[in-house]
C-alpha cells in the first residue's frame, strides 16, 4: 500500500485547535528540538487514529468514555477499538505535532481550520512510509488523494 488518507471532520476539529490557541500552557512534543511549546493539534495512532489539542490544563474527554483522559476527534472510520494492522504506510504507533501557528501558502493552519470548520469542511491527511500531507475539502471521502481536495482558504480567509 503506498498511502491511505484519513479524513477528520472540522466541525468537531475546530475545538480542539481553538482550545490549543487560548491556553497559557501547552505540552511539547519530546522528539523536537529545545524551544518553547506551540499551540497545535496531537495527531496520535494506537488503538484509532485521532487528534487532539496540546493545551494543558487537557480538555476533559466524553463522559460515556472514561477510558480516555483528554477529549480527541478520530479519523472517520478509525475510531475507538480500531487499530491500524495492515503493515506500512502506519505500521507502529506514534505521535505527530501539527503546529497551528504554522504557515501553509500564507494562511496558518488555524486560519484554515477555522475558515474551513465554517463551512463543514474536512481535514485530509495522506500518508505514506517516508511522509504526510494535510488538505482541506469542503467535502470527504475523494477518490484519490489529491482528486477534489482544495488546498486553497474558501472565502473570507486571507
Amino acid at each position: 500500500m503506498a498511502s491511505v488518507v484519513l479524513w477528520f471532520p472540522l466541525s468537531k476539529v475546530i475545538d480542539l485547535a481553538e482550545h490549543a490557541m487560548a491556553a497559557s500552557q501547552h505540552s511539547r512534543c519530546p522528539y523536537a528540538d529545545p524551544g518553547p511549546a506551540v499551540p497545535s493539534l496531537i495527531w496520535v495512532k494506537d488503538h484509532g487514529i485521532y487528534l487532539m489539542s496540546n493545551g494543558i490544563p487537557h480538555q476533559p474527554g466524553e463522559s460515556d468514555s472514561p477510558d480516555y483522559q483528554a477529549h480527541v476527534v478520530y479519523a472517520l472510520d478509525h475510531g475507538p477499538g480500531t487499530h491500524w494492522i495492515h503493515g506500512d504506510p502506519l505500521g507502529d504507533d506514534f505521535v505527530e505535532y501539527l503546529d497551528l501557528t504554522e504557515d501553509f501558502d500564507g494562511h496558518t493552519l488555524i486560519e484554515l481550520i477555522r475558515a474551513y470548520a465554517a463551512v463543514n469542511g474536512w481535514l485530509s491527511i495522506t500518508v505514506s512510509t517516508s511522509s504526510f500531507a494535510m488538505r482541506f475539502s469542503p467535502t470527504a471521502s475523494t477518490p484519490t488523494p489529491s482528486a477534489g481536495a482544495d488546498q486553497h482558504p474558501p472565502q473570507g480567509v486571507g
